[in-house]
């Protein structure tokens, strides 16, 4: 086992400036849906075709860039989150060595981190498909502050959208003819992707990067939880570790070790950083352990710094992973 060394200071820098931004400052939002969530099965059926709509091809920094619209899936999404966007990079010549939906970290709204991160994947051939979380960026609805959600049925429904939006993009993919075919993320957006990844039932490659099994320690005990006031959460009671066990609850209907893993475990890469304030390396070792023949690659960073001195590594995991995915299967 890795040990994982002390919490980077970067990490608790970030996690101090970002707690002036409340998470889930209107309380838990819609109680029926929670509800119908923790009693409902996921994922159980496919979401609906999808025909993106796409702008015309731009060169940028070498890359054609376009930009694409499609209906969210997701049908319950606040109506300023119900139009999915994407960004599209690619080479613009040459065969296609893959296609990666890369979804976004928690509070990234827009593409421009994610261009500069995974650019250089694009060059070598691998087209990249950036989607625009629910409730973030262009899709941010009224009154919002940033990416900071409003309540935790906001979250839930986001989380649900990020799913299903991959899954549709990736079936559009498919019958477009890309057979070697990955989803990818950093942060929420690496567990979004291994939850893709755990629900796609084709041959799907996957990057889970400083990602775990479990959200629930991420939000109920890592950095992250200093930017949700639990006490104010549980309402007049003020009574914040029922507030915190019941998050936990929610977000434990998100736990890998729920789901089966992907149809080609080999084809998954994870990276953990050593230093991580966010995300517990244990969780992502259960994760590893969750999915046999995975492989599981360590960094010496924290969560934050991992994305600005760890960019060859993330990037290797993504086109590792790509290598690996048997399309024939």
């Amino acid at each position: 086992m890795t040990r994982v060394l002390r919490t980077h200071p970067v990490d608790v820098l970030f996690a101090g400036l970002s707690r002036r931004a409340r998470l889930f400052s209107q309380g838990w939002g819609d109680e029926q849906f929670l509800e119908e969530v923790a009693a409902a099965a996921p994922f159980q059926q496919r979401p609906p075709p999808i025909t993106p709509e796409w702008s015309a091809p731009r060169l940028q920094r070498g890359l054609q860039v376009r930009d694409g619209t499609f209906p969210s899936p997701l049908a319950r999404l606040d109506a300023a989150a119900r139009t999915a966007h994407v960004r599209w990079l690619s080479a613009g010549q040459g065969p296609s060595r893959g296609a990666c939906v890369v979804l976004a970290a928690s509070r990234e709204e827009g593409f421009s981190l994610r261009e500069r991160m995974y650019a250089s994947l694009a060059r070598e051939g691998i087209d990249l498909f950036l989607l625009e979380n629910p409730y973030y960026g262009l899709r941010r609805p009224v009154g919002q502050k940033g990416g900071a959600l409003r309540t935790v049925s906001d979250h839930v429904l986001m989380n649900l959208g990020m799913v299903d939006e991959a899954r549709a993009l990736l079936a559009w993919l498919r019958s477009e003819g890309h057979a070697r075919l990955g989803v990818a993320g950093y942060s929420m957006g690496g567990y979004m992707a291994a939850l893709t990844a755990a629900v796609v039932p084709e041959p799907l490659a996957v990057a889970a990067l400083a990602a775990g099994a479990s959200p629930v320690p991420v939000f109920t005990q890592g950095l992250l939880s200093w930017s949700i006031a639990f006490a104010l959460l549980d309402g007049p009671r003020r009574d914040a570790e029922q507030a915190r066990r019941r998050l936990g609850r929610i977000f434990d209907l998100a736990n890998l070790a729920r789901f089966p893993p992907p149809r080609q475990p080999e084809a998954a890469v994870l990276v953990a950083c050593r230093r991580d304030g966010f995300v517990p390396g244990d969780e992502t070792l259960a994760l590893h352990a969750h999915w046999p023949r995975s492989e599981l690659r360590w960094v010496d960073a924290g969560h934050v710094t991992a994305l600005f001195t760890e960019r060859a590594a993330l990037c290797a995991a993504i086109r590792d992973a790509l290598s690996r995915v048997d399309a024939t299967t």
